[in-house]
């Protein structure tokens, strides 16, 4: 009972400008650092090309498509960054010694070919592209019309990620915000990256974003908080909550210490008893608390002691006149934070912002401007101010951060 293919990368030269001679070694690097990783022993990758790798797995009669599914993103990320689609496709070739010997000789046009018509294919082998979701289609497709209007609240096939939380002091990362995108969406999902990337529809969002930090917590070796983030109106809704910290039960307990939540969209003046709901409601399944507001009068004096632990401020999308002005008038409440809750800065952008908000001391920094998102947690991860924002993380340069 071992199960062996084919696995082929499939990349769509005509969307970089990267010459063959050049393209070919970065996906076989990017793919043999996924692979080594991700495909552990007892399952075997021999690479034959830089883009073909023979797999087995001798515990299963079918390969952990699932598993596989993740490589396509993730090359897809660091050939031609986010929010391209379909110019990284992977498919399975199924058959005999020779007909795999054929297949991988074959060139990327050809393979396309087949795709299109499996007559093509050599004798006796089986073609099929892995999807997103870690389905097996058969190939050709079948393109089939909608038999009705696409259900906004159901996610689908996503792309999970993480932002790193900055702490100037130790200049290292202390944290990551989860965040987790529909593959169909326009842009990718965001807690910390300004209004223009909060989803439509918060429920799924903050459902999925709990799943997300499952499967970071079960592949990665997570070392400090996954911030989860949840919508303020699913926590004071009781129907909402109610499901939301059903979904939390799935969490290991043991994982406590990992997580923290981060709470969207907060009023700036939210009730006493709304905020001891809300921690009630998550004080079981996280370490820490964060309130994102977009207020930077937000009125950390009325919060009750032990409530929450951070209160982050997500700076408005404005001109750079009116982001500096609220940065600063965050920083004048510095006093009333420093006795009891940790201010924190989120959507920062530009190189000025965030020079100036490390000179007046804040803790925790999060944006586009700080880490952009990532396949991974990078928390834990040592890296000069001087060197930001994080773009992409080269996992063979990972130990030396």
């Amino acid at each position: 009972m071992t199960a062996v293919s084919c696995l082929r990368v499939m990349v769509d030269a005509n969307r970089t400008d990267l010459p063959a001679e050049t393209l070919g070694p970065l996906v076989a690097k990017y793919t043999a650092i996924f692979l080594e990783v991700r495909w552990v022993r007892p399952r075997t990758a021999d690479q034959l090309t830089h883009y073909c790798y023979l797999l087995s797995d001798p515990q299963t009669d079918q390969l952990d498509t699932f598993e596989l599914a993740h490589l396509a993103t993730e090359l897809q990320e660091r050939l031609f960054g986010t929010g391209v689609e379909d110019a990284v496709k992977l498919v399975l070739f199924e058959g005999e010694p020779e007909a795999m010997r054929a297949f991988t000789a074959a060139s990327a046009e050809e393979v396309a070919l087949a795709m299109e018509d499996p007559g093509r294919l050599p004798k006796g082998g089986r073609l099929r592209r892995i999807a997103a979701d870690g389905s097996l289609i058969d190939v050709p497709e079948e393109v089939r019309a909608p038999k009705g209007p696409v259900d906004d609240t159901n996610f689908g096939p996503s792309i999970d990620g993480a932002q790193g939380i900055y702490f100037p002091k130790a200049r290292a990362f202390v944290g990551d915000v989860i965040s987790c995108t529909p593959s169909r969406a326009a842009t990718y999902y965001s807690a910390v990256d300004g209004d223009e990337h909060l989803p439509d529809e918060s429920g799924s969002f903050d459902g999925s974003c709990v799943m997300t930090a499952l499967r970071f917590l079960v592949d990665f070796p997570v070392v400090t908080p996954l911030y989860v983030p949840v919508s303020f109106s699913t926590l004071v809704r009781p129907t909402q909550r109610a499901d939301y910290v059903e979904l939390l039960g799935i969490l290991p307990a043991e994982t406590r210490s990992q997580l923290a939540a981060t709470v969207y969209d907060v009023p700036r003046a939210p009730s006493f008893q709304s905020l001891k709901i809300i921690h009630e409601a998550l004080r079981d399944h996280v370490s820490s608390i964060d309130l994102r507001t977009q207020d930077p009068d937000f009125e950390v004096r009325q919060l009750a002691e032990k409530t929450v632990t951070s209160v982050t401020l997500v700076l408005p999308n404005a001109s750079q006149e009116v982001r500096t002005a609220a940065l600063r008038r965050f920083a004048s409440h510095a006093a009333e934070y420093r006795r009891r809750i940790w201010p924190g800065l989120s959507n920062i952008r530009y190189r000025a912002e965030r020079e100036l908000a490390i000179s007046l001391g804040f803790p925790f920094l999060t944006g586009p401007g700080i880490c952009r998102l990532q396949s991974e947690p990078i928390g834990g991860r040592a890296w000069e101010a001087g060197a930001l924002p994080v773009l992409t993380i080269d996992r063979s340069l990972a130990a030396a951060g």
